[in-house]
């Protein structure tokens, strides 16, 4: 008498663990940074939404942009699946924050119901902001990202926003201000900053070429002028003859991050036209 085999269907659950933590790092995996700024709708922040999966269901908002944060609805699928990839999730999801967040006291409140392990799993962060807000990176931040110890982030992506009075007749001297303000605040920041390997900062329409090059040259020479040729940090930075000032940036990367990027020395000769200028000089930097 012949017998039947029952076949029992396969879902993820009944994977092996290495093909779910592999089905799990595809779906959470950011191909590239995303560095486009929130919508101009009042949407509500990517990160306080993240924060409710302890407590409540995923909010529906149809004026929601938290693109970055859709594959987290995954983790409410069930417990095992958030037990199992919660932390690979936060370790890979881009998250956005508004300005306001720059200020540790802010970012303390609205992270404190985020479980200390998944706040340390954090990796990418995009901080789009005011310049004053920017003013709490070396005033408050003490040498940590958002005065946070939990952190340990591989990318901190900053994207600057203008004044109102940018838009102004005094729009250029307001840029130009503002330029050497961003390029002190850049400066004394990243002399101590840890917990983070590399920080990315892009234009995205802030500053024309001009002023642009401005910040990057005064930020560089700063660092030069306080450090040395070599003070721990390295740069990278797109071509300035290319792509226009709206996709301009550059990268700071600090030691114990990824290989790459010019030394501080190696970068003013590069921008200062091959020759090493003196250190008490501003000629060319765009200020002190």
């Amino acid at each position: 008498m012949a017998t039947t085999t029952t076949i029992q269907p396969a879902h993820l659950l009944t994977l092996p663990t290495e093909l779910r933590n592999a089905i799990y790092l595809y779906i959470f995996d950011s191909p590239s940074p995303d560095t486009s700024p929130p919508s101009s709708l009042p949407t509500p922040d990517p990160l306080a939404l993240a924060l409710r999966f302890d407590k409540t269901p995923y909010p529906t908002n149809p004026y929601s942009n938290a693109d970055s944060t859709l594959p987290l609805r995954l983790l409410l699928t069930n417990r095992q699946i958030h037990s199992e990839a919660s932390l690979l999730a936060f370790s890979q999801t881009r998250f956005h924050l508004a300005g306001s967040l720059a200020c540790p006291e802010t970012f303390a409140s609205r992270s404190r119901l985020l479980p200390r392990a998944k706040l340390s799993a954090i990796r990418h962060l995009t901080l789009t902001a005011r310049i004053s807000h920017l003013r709490a990176l070396n005033e408050t931040w003490a040498g940590l990202p958002f005065c946070s110890a939990e952190l340990q982030l591989e990318t901190l992506t900053i994207v600057p926003r203008r004044p109102d009075c940018s838009s102004s007749a005094y729009a250029e001297v307001a840029d130009l201000s503002q330029s050497h303000t961003l390029a002190y605040v850049f400066t004394e920041t990243f002399k101590g900053l840890r917990g983070v390997g590399v920080v990315e900062v892009r234009n995205q329409g802030c500053f024309n070429d001009v002023v642009w090059r401005i910040l990057y040259r005064g930020l560089v020479y700063r660092l030069y002028r306080w450090g040395g040729g070599e003070c721990g940090v390295r740069f990278e930075c797109s071509a300035e003859d290319g792509g226009g000032e709206r996709d301009a940036w550059f990268r700071v990367l600090f030691q114990g991050s990824r290989e790459g990027g010019n030394e501080v020395g190696v970068e003013v000769r590069r921008l200062a036209g091959g020759e090493l200028p003196d250190p008490g000089s501003t000629a060319g930097f765009g200020g002190p």
